[in-house]
């Protein structure tokens, strides 16, 4: 940690390394933008299938059992981490940059059909209803009436995923797929602090742009920010002549044609012969599923340790954000008087380096977090925990500082009005609802934080990412395959208590 600590001022900045660092910057920025593609077109189609308004009348017995496959079906893709997918594709397609574009796509496209089926549910569908009821086929209706109502949500929606992807990508690079996660990876291991500074500098800032891009086009296209879409809101209000949003959308085919042919991705991998051997010959191996060494009690304990890593992160999280959020949060003032120049520069300098401090803890990936816990820590429960909280932290603060910024001032002018003094008048006006919006969204990332520990897992902390990499690098399919199962359960069963308790918060 010292040595670590130490190289802070003195990164690796000669032009040999920084050429490296810009062309792992375009490795990483061209698999995002290829498998938020992928994950688009899985969405599209899989949100028709899902959506109720799309089928105008009650489908046949045999497309309602397709529907009621296809949920399981993207239940079970979105349960199993983009890490976790990357180890499986790596096993069949060696280091193929499809590798990093499927293990994106997938369960990016599960959660992404889940949000578009019900984002179109969401919308007005009179001109559809129209159309359909005038003998209008299904496709051209859906083409003409219900995309285009859609189409502000879903742009929005395709850029909040592509922030979402690049930091995803990073995460990839454990795998060595190539981008800036290799490069940390590579250097983290050599114990070459210089470069891994260097490499976090460039980390941070691609996901500073990518966030300020992404941030300016949602505000442009709809009323729908990140904390709405992490929070499964999908209520939007279409802006018009947006020249950031239109330039945006004219780049988007003229980008991921030079992001395929940059990154020589290839979709012949999928159909030739090897890969058909070793996908059968995978799936052999992975049944039936087998218990590891010690049986039940093991996979208990590792269930146990997942749970208990998930609660500890979430622990430390929330401490993070009740520290940090209040300060990145520009409440507006209403009917308050102005403060005086000093009180405004201390308060908006307070602003600045609290925005920061959340970008820098949620752009760096909780595999680098792990790996410096473990540098000081044995492994287990508490350097995973760690480094999951802290990831979990910055991106906990940003959700709520975004939805403590749209809490509503009246009641806090009210008060004032009165004779209430300004602190009292904030904390009794706008403690009630931001503290409500605080377990909404904690209850929402512990979801996704019981998915991640996997990614801490994987580099050696605890739980079933553990066990997972233990198994995949023996070869042990099979109990592969029971750890698979046993994840499956673990985020199905957290992901219905969050949802249980987030409707009841919000009743």
């Amino acid at each position: 940690i010292g040595d670590l600590l130490g190289k802070a001022l003195q990164p690796r900045l000669d032009a040999e390394f920084l050429r490296l660092v810009l062309d792992a910057v375009g490795t990483t920025l061209a698999f995002a933008a290829l498998g938020t593609a992928g994950a688009l077109v899985i969405g599209v189609l899989g949100g028709l299938v899902l959506s109720d308004v799309a089928w105008s009348r009650r489908p046949p017995l045999p497309v309602r059992l397709l529907r009621l496959a296809l949920r399981g079906l993207l239940v079970a893709v979105r349960s199993i981490h983009e890490l976790v997918w990357a180890l499986l594709l790596v096993s069949v397609l060696g280091l193929d940059p499809l590798v990093a574009v499927l293990a994106i796509a997938l369960p990016f496209g599960a959660q992404t059909a889940q949000v578009f089926g019900d984002t179109f549910d969401g919308l007005p569908v009179g001109a559809f209803r129209a159309l359909r009821e005038a003998g209008a086929p299904a496709v051209p209706a859906v083409a003409f009436a219900l995309l285009p109502a859609a189409s502000p949500l879903m742009l929005s929606y395709s850029f909040y995923r592509f922030e979402c992807a690049v930091r995803s990508t990073v995460l990839l690079g454990a795998v060595g797929v190539g981008g800036l996660g290799q490069e940390l990876v590579v250097s983290l291991q050599s114990r070459n602090w210089d470069e891994v500074w260097t490499l976090i500098g460039g980390v941070v800032l691609l996901s500073a742009l990518v966030d300020l891009w992404s941030t300016r086009l949602r505000g442009d296209m709809a009323v729908a920010s990140c904390t709405d879409w992490s929070g499964g809101s999908t209520v939007g209000i279409r802006r018009t002549h947006s020249r950031w949003a239109r330039w945006s959308a004219i780049a988007v085919v003229p980008g991921l044609l030079a992001a395929w042919f940059a990154t020589g991705v290839s979709l012949s991998g999928l159909t030739d012969e090897r890969t058909r051997r070793l996908s059968g010959q995978l799936v052999d191996d992975m049944l039936p599923p087998a218990l590891p060494r010690g049986g039940w009690p093991v996979v208990t304990g590792a269930v146990l340790d997942t749970l208990a890593m998930a609660v500890l992160a979430m622990l430390i999280a929330v401490l993070i954000t009740l520290v940090v959020a209040p300060w990145a949060t520009a409440l507006r003032r209403g009917s308050q008087a102005p403060a005086s120049l000093p009180v405004r520069a201390a308060r908006g300098t307070a602003w600045a380096l609290a925005r920061v401090v959340l970008l820098v803890l949620r752009s760096v990936p909780p595999t680098v977090w792990a790996v410096i816990a473990l540098l000081a820590l044995f492994p287990g429960v508490l350097p995973g925990a760690l480094a999951l909280g802290v990831y979990t932290g910055g991106v906990l603060g940003r959700l709520v500082a975004e939805s403590w910024e749209s809490v509503n001032t009246s009641p806090r002018d009210a008060l004032a009005r009165t004779g209430v003094r300004g602190p009292i008048a904030t904390i009794a006006a706008v403690v009630p609802p931001s503290t409500q919006q605080l377990v909404t969204y904690s209850l929402y990332r512990f979801e996704i934080c019981v998915r991640e520990t996997a990614v801490v897992g994987i580099v050696g902390a605890a739980g079933l990412g553990r066990l997972l990499a233990e198994n995949l690098n023996f070869f042990r399919f099979p109990i592969v395959t029971t750890l698979l199962l046993a994840s499956f359960v673990v985020s199905v069963g957290s992901e219905l208590v969050s949802r249980r308790l987030r409707r009841a918060v919000r009743a």
